[in-house]
């Protein structure tokens, strides 16, 4: 009995799933029983687990360049329908997704409704920890430092009325 190749086997597993908003194909899902902690799948070949999604890929579309990585348009990390993938630099791969990095690049207004797409309200610095910059609020980097400088005086707490004690005329 002839032995299945890789293809095959990596076809046999695959199962229709939803056609995504904006997408003309359906998502080609991984098996829940094989995918890793983070959602992925993974596929076993040549002794070894790879990403399933990066195999499926490279089967039709070659190798991926060196520092790009594959982000699924579709948002559905099991996927691995290889139209529904597209190789783009890491960055570009964050701030497409939902995590907190992303969600706050998007973000137009403040906390304290400050516009933050105006380039006079918003202060990008660039200290080494943060090698592309951070938005700060200019108004509200102002009145922190306001609130910083001014003297933190404790509150005094009101003493009870005196009373003298009454003399008796003797």
């Amino acid at each position: 009995m002839a032995r299945s190749t890789p293809a095959e086997r990596f076809a046999a597993k695959t199962t229709t799933g939803p056609t995504p908003a904006g997408l003309s194909t359906p998502c080609q899902l991984w098996p829940k029983a094989a995918l890793d902690r983070d959602g992925y799948g993974r596929f076993w070949i040549d002794g070894r687990y790879v990403p399933a999604h990066r195999y499926g890929y490279e089967q039709t579309h070659g190798r991926i360049p060196a520092g790009l990585e594959l982000d699924h348009l579709c948002t559905i990390r099991r996927c691995v329908a290889d139209d529904h993938l597209e190789p783009v630099d890491h960055r570009t791969n964050v701030l497409r997704s939902t995590g907190p990095s992303a969600v706050n690049a998007r973000r137009t207004r403040c906390v304290n409704d400050h516009d933050l797409t105006d380039p006079a309200v918003v202060h990008i610095s660039y200290p080494p920890s943060h090698p592309h910059g951070m938005r700060k609020c200019r108004a509200c980097a102002r009145d922190r430092t306001r609130r910083t400088r001014e003297p933190q005086l404790a509150p005094v707490a009101t003493l009870p009325a005196r009373t003298t004690p009454e003399r008796t005329a003797a």
